[in-house]
C-alpha cells in the first residue's frame, strides 16, 4: 500500500515538474513574442511617429526596420508623406448635399452642381482639383482634426475670395493662370497659419464656364475678343512690315536727293568757274574767245541735226568764222 502511494506521489511530482517546465517554456515564448511585437517597419513612402505613453519622442523615423517597446508602452503612427492626395472642389455650399439645402434647390432649378460669383456679380461654374501632400506629420496627426475637410473648406474660401476680385471676362480669358497662382499662394498661407502640416503641390482648374443658358452668348463674346486681338495683331504686324520699308525708301530718297544736290552744286560751281575764266579772257580785246564759243555752240547744234564733220573756214581774218559742211562725210 505504501509502495503504491509512493509511486503515485512520484508520478504526480514528475507530472507537476513537466507541467511547470512546459509553463516556463510557454512563458518565455510569450515574453519573447511580446518583445518581438515591438519590431516594426516603415515603407518607402512613409515616416513614423514614435509615442511613449502618448508622448511623441521621435517624429521623423525613416523607412526601414526599427524596434520600439511593446504596447502599451510605445506606439508607432505611420504617415504617408510621399503620397500625393487629391481633393475635388465642385461644391461651394457649406450645407453639403442635404436634400433641402440651398445648394440642392439651386441645382434643381438651374442644373448647376457648383457655382460661385465673380467680382462683377456674374455666376460661374467652376471645378477645381487640389493636390497636396503631408509636410509635417506631427501637425497633420495631432494639431488638426479632419484635415481633408479643413483643406476643402479653405480651398473653397480661397477660390471664392479670388473670384470676387476678378471680372467674368478676365476669368474666362486671360486670368486663368494668375487665378491658379493666387489660389495656390493664398491657400498655402492659410494652411501654414493653422499649423495643418499640409502643403499644396498643384492646383488644376479642370473646368470653368458660365451657366449653360448663357454659354452661347459668352462664347460669342470670347470669340469676338479673340477676333479683335487677331485683327490688332495683324495690324501691328502690317505696320511693323511697312514702316521699316517706308523708312528705308525715305532714307534712300534722301541719299539720292543729297547726292543729286551735291552733283548740281558741283556742276554749277564748275560752270561758274568756267564762265568766270571766259569772262576774264573775254575782257581782253581779242575775238578768239568769242570764236571758240561760237564754234562750240555750232558744233553742238550740228550734232543734234545729224552732222558728223564740221570744217571751219578762216579765209578772212577780220570776218567771223564760217561753217562749211562737208556733205560727202555724212
Amino acid at each position: 500500500m505504501n509502495s503504491k502511494t509512493n509511486r503515485l506521489s512520484d508520478t504526480l511530482k514528475t507530472s507537476l515538474s513537466k507541467v511547470a517546465s512546459f509553463s516556463r517554456q510557454i512563458a518565455v515564448c510569450l515574453i519573447l513574442f511580446y518583445f518581438c511585437s515591438g519590431i516594426y517597419s516603415i515603407s518607402s513612402n512613409e515616416v513614423g511617429i514614435l509615442q511613449r505613453f502618448g508622448r511623441v519622442i521621435e517624429s521623423g523615423i525613416q523607412p526601414g526596420i526599427h524596434f520600439a517597446l511593446p504596447w502599451p508602452i510605445d506606439s508607432v503612427i505611420k504617415v504617408p508623406i510621399r503620397v500625393v492626395n487629391r481633393i475635388l472642389i465642385d461644391d461651394f455650399s457649406s450645407e453639403k448635399t442635404e436634400k433641402n439645402s440651398a445648394s440642392s434647390a439651386f441645382s434643381e432649378m438651374t442644373g448647376l452642381d457648383s457655382y460661385c460669383l465673380t467680382g462683377d456679380n456674374n455666376l460661374i461654374n467652376i471645378m477645381c482639383v487640389v493636390q497636396y501632400n503631408i509636410i509635417d506629420p506631427v501637425k497633420y496627426i495631432f494639431y488638426v482634426s479632419n484635415p481633408d475637410d479643413i483643406l476643402k473648406n479653405m480651398a473653397c474660401n480661397t477660390i471664392v475670395h479670388c473670384l470676387a476680385g476678378m471680372s467674368i471676362d478676365e476669368v474666362l480669358t486671360s486670368g486663368k493662370q494668375g487665378m491658379v497662382y493666387n489660389i495656390k499662394k493664398d491657400l498655402q498661407k492659410r494652411l501654414d497659419d493653422t499649423d495643418s502640416g499640409m502643403g499644396v503641390s498643384f492646383i488644376e482648374i479642370s473646368s470653368i464656364n458660365p451657366p449653360e443658358r448663357v454659354q452661347d452668348d459668352f462664347s460669342d463674346v470670347v470669340r469676338a475678343n479673340i477676333d479683335r486681338e487677331k485683327m490688332i495683331n495683324d495690324a501691328e504686324a502690317y505696320r511693323n512690315e511697312k514702316i521699316p520699308a517706308a523708312n528705308a525708301d525715305a532714307a534712300r530718297i534722301m541719299e539720292e536727293a543729297e547726292a543729286y544736290g551735291k552733283e548740281v552744286v558741283l556742276k554749277a560751281e564748275g560752270d561758274t568757274e568756267r564762265f568766270l575764266n571766259l569772262l576774264e579772257q573775254a575782257s581782253i580785246k581779242d575775238n578768239s574767245v568769242r570764236k571758240m564759243l561760237y564754234i562750240e555752240t555750232m558744233t553742238e547744234i550740228m550734232k543734234n541735226v545729224g552732222i558728223k564733220k564740221i570744217v571751219v573756214s578762216d579765209e578772212k581774218k577780220d570776218a567771223p568764222a564760217h561753217l562749211i559742211i562737208n556733205s560727202s562725210d555724212k
